[in-house]
């Protein structure tokens, strides 16, 4: 490590200046950083360094800080950092390794002082050991939930007021005492309003005492939503600040009124199961009714699930029924934990739930909430002292897969929950056979997807695209294959949806970019002229972090220009996040690759925003082309190819099957074009063999005779 410059100096000034740095809690370094691939290379270090980070030498060298930090931190901290020249100052919080081998959490403040010619920053700041205020938040936060979830599941209402007051939060059985499930109409409203006239002087009185510090116990009446009035016992106390001040108070209520509170505790056993607070089965089902009438106004699915717990019988007889009430609540508990805001989830009695999912638009979307509530409510349950591993059959339909009532909906995924446990327990299974076996399906694709990238089973083909100006191949799309050695070729509209919803849609998309370079790089060889490759990002893929620094790295290995790397986005994907969408695509344009816009004019694109997003290409989508024969999809193409003139894009024309197609896309003054009139895709080698071989046919068809003659 590079001598502390300070140590150079004399006299009382520089002592004190080593003794204040040494007493101090902070480390302060000087360094040059690379944000982008991670650097940081340390000059100098002060005196109290080792106190905190040990023996510190390997941070004199490039890759030194990032392997202190902890690895689920590493990407989240160089994206922070990756904003230092715009920020010139930042701050991040994250666990490096320590001296004593065990991670801290530190808090990193960076100052940038300069910025050389090839992007590296002098940077100036401070490290500071934050593993108290951390832990001590770790536990204020675990405490915090604790208390929530103590008032969300009491019976008494409880209530959150601001100084004003207005209502800050109110619980579960706070809004049953005011007689609505609409949180919105209690929320920000005076909670003035609900106390019952003749008694709001006093009530008034009682505030101010409370708003001074003084805790209150009240007996008053108040008025529900629907203006049922009924008598209170409440307890009111004050909430302090930092400084001491009331910042806001805190009512504890209950229904004293007799009738009315039985009236209340009858209502809820009506619709409620009282162990779990769930719903019961004649409330799921007329919730049930409500989402099928929506369902079928919206065009959407719904799957309803039928729920028993496995051996839940054994529970109750060796452990007792209190274990099992216990057990019954933390099910109930994981179940809701799966779910959306929007999904229903029931207890029918005993070991019996239901689960109604609303809002979705495929099969696949039921499939993986079972499959999560499986996995959760797999987890072990300590209760008691007792280890518990409980484990739960499912039983699924779709409707209007199933176009049954409500009632026969719930049988039906009862019969398939029974079939679960005759299946072997702890699984689910469709009411539709067929549904099942495209479920199954899904899963072994899904297991065996793990497995096919080390396998070395995917190929790329590519499909040539052709200039329509002078007939030469100018690129061509590389297409994703997967050559299963016992079910032969698995097309990419069965596996790529698999691949995204399992998390596996990361590592092969970086598999074909790097394999697609790699045959940039061996055609070069080959001595073929310089080609371009087109391949698909996915939304993942697009969205990450490292997305600029993978494709650098490939682009360097393989030593290709950037040019020839041409990545295809979709219309809709590009339209998420659009201001982000903008930065990563300048990024990509500086860099040199190429940018496409696919299935242009399938998705929702807003004009304004084309303008401003920097790509090269849009292509015009093959349903647009296959219907050129029609006014309506002529039109489309006309406008799609005039907005590219209009714009400065080159256009491209997808699924060109025929020549009358070639000639109204010559017409029209589009670009290129690809598709099986010119050329099915195909391995590298056919591909290679094509350009040698067959040329002048391809160009015979990019260029019609007339088009000929015309030149």
């Amino acid at each position: 490590m590079p001598i502390d410059p300070l140590a150079q100096g004399s006299g009382d000034a520089a002592d004190w200046i080593h003794a204040c740095l040494e007493r101090s809690p902070a480390v302060l370094f000087r360094a040059r950083c690379h944000p982008e691939r991670g650097e940081f290379i340390a000059h100098w270090l002060s005196a109290n360094a080792e106190r905190l980070l040990g023996a510190a030498d390997d941070l004199a060298r490039p890759g030194g800080w990032i392997e202190r930090v902890h690895p689920a931190d590493r990407d989240r901290v160089r994206v922070a950092f990756e904003y230092l020249p715009l920020r010139r100052s930042l701050i991040a919080e994250y666990r490096m390794l320590g001296a004593d081998g065990r991670y801290v959490w530190v808090r990193d403040e960076r100052h940038l002082v300069a910025l050389d010619e090839d992007d590296t920053l002098l940077v100036e700041g401070s490290w500071l050991d934050v593993s108290d205020r951390r832990q001590a938040q770790d536990r204020l936060h675990a405490r915090e939930q604790l208390l929530r979830q103590l008032v969300e599941t009491g019976s008494d209402a409880v209530c959150l007021v601001h100084t004003d007051g207005r209502v800050a939060e109110v619980n579960r059985a706070g809004l049953g005492l005011l007689e609505t499930e609409d949180a919105a109409a209690i929320i920000d409203r005076p909670l003035f309003q609900r106390i019952a006239p003749g008694h709001r002087a006093r009530a008034a009185v009682l505030a101010r005492r409370v708003m001074a510090g003084e805790p209150v116990v009240m007996q008053l009446d108040m008025l529900s939503v629907k203006g049922r009035r009924r008598r209170i016992e409440a307890r009111a106390a004050p909430l302090f600040d930092a400084l001491g001040a009331v910042s806001s108070a805190v009512i504890v209520a209950r229904d004293i009124s007799g009738p009315a509170a039985a009236e209340s505790r009858a209502r809820f056993l009506a619709h409620y199961d009282p162990l779990t607070g769930l719903p019961n089965r004649g409330l799921f089902r007329d919730r049930l009714l409500q989402a099928m009438a929506q369902a079928r106004r919206s065009d959407t699915l719904l799957s309803v699930m039928f729920l028993d717990m496995d051996n839940f019988k054994d529970v109750n007889d060796t452990l007792g029924h209190a274990v099992g009430d216990q057990m019954l609540k933390g099910i109930a508990a994981r179940i809701t934990a799966c779910t959306r805001a929007s999904d229903t989830v029931a207890r029918f009695g005993g070991d019996e739930f239901g689960v109604i999912q609303t809002g979705i638009t495929t099969v696949g979307d039921a499939a993986d909430l079972a499959e999560r509530i499986l996995q959760r409510i797999n987890a072990p349950m300590v209760i008691e002292g007792h280890e518990l591993h409980p484990s739960m059959s499912i039983g699924l339909i779709i409707y209007p897969y199933e176009d049954h009532d409500a009632d026969e909906l719930l049988r039906s995924a009862d019969l398939a929950m029974y079939k679960a446990k005759r299946e072997g327990r702890n699984r689910y299974q469709f009411y539709a056979a067929d549904l099942n076996r495209v479920v199954q399906r899904r899963a072994v694709i899904e297991r065996e997807l793990r497995t096919a990238l080390s396998r070395d089973q995917f190929r790329l083909c590519y499909q040539p695209q052709v200039s329509l100006q002078d007939g030469r191949v100018v690129g061509v799309e590389a297409l994703l294959r997967w050559h299963h050695p016992e079910r032969g070729e698995i097309g990419p509209e069965e596996f790529i949806p698999v691949a995204e919803s399992a998390g596996l849609i990361m590592p092969i998309g970086e598999w074909v970019m790097a394999e697609a370079c790699r045959q940039i790089a061996a055609w070069g060889q080959a001595g073929l002229p310089p080609l371009r490759v087109a391949i698909n990002l996915s939304a993942a893929q697009f969205r990450h972090k490292n997305l600029l620094n993978d494709i650098t790295a490939v682009l360097e290995e393989h030593a290709v220009d950037p040019a020839l790397l041409e990545i295809e986005l979709t219309e809709s994907l590009i339209m998420h996040d659009v201001r982000n969408t903008i930065a990563t695509l300048e990024h990509l344009r500086r860099l040199g690759v190429q940018i496409s816009i696919d299935d242009f004019g399938t998705g929702y694109s807003s004009l304004s925003y084309l303008t401003r997003f920097p790509v090269h290409k849009i292509k015009l989508d093959k349903s647009f082309v296959a219907e050129l024969h029609k006014a309506d999809g002529a039109a489309i193409a006309r406008t799609v190819v005039g907005l590219g003139h209009t714009l400065g894009l080159r256009v491209m024309a997808e699924g060109v099957e025929g020549p009358e197609q070639v000639a109204f896309l010559h017409e029209q003054g589009c670009h290129e074009a690809q598709g099986y009139y010119f050329s099915r895709p195909m391995p590298p080698g056919a591909l290679q063999r094509l350009l040698a071989e067959g040329a002048e046919a391809l160009r015979e068809r990019a260029l019609p005779v007339w088009r000929e003659g015309d030149s």
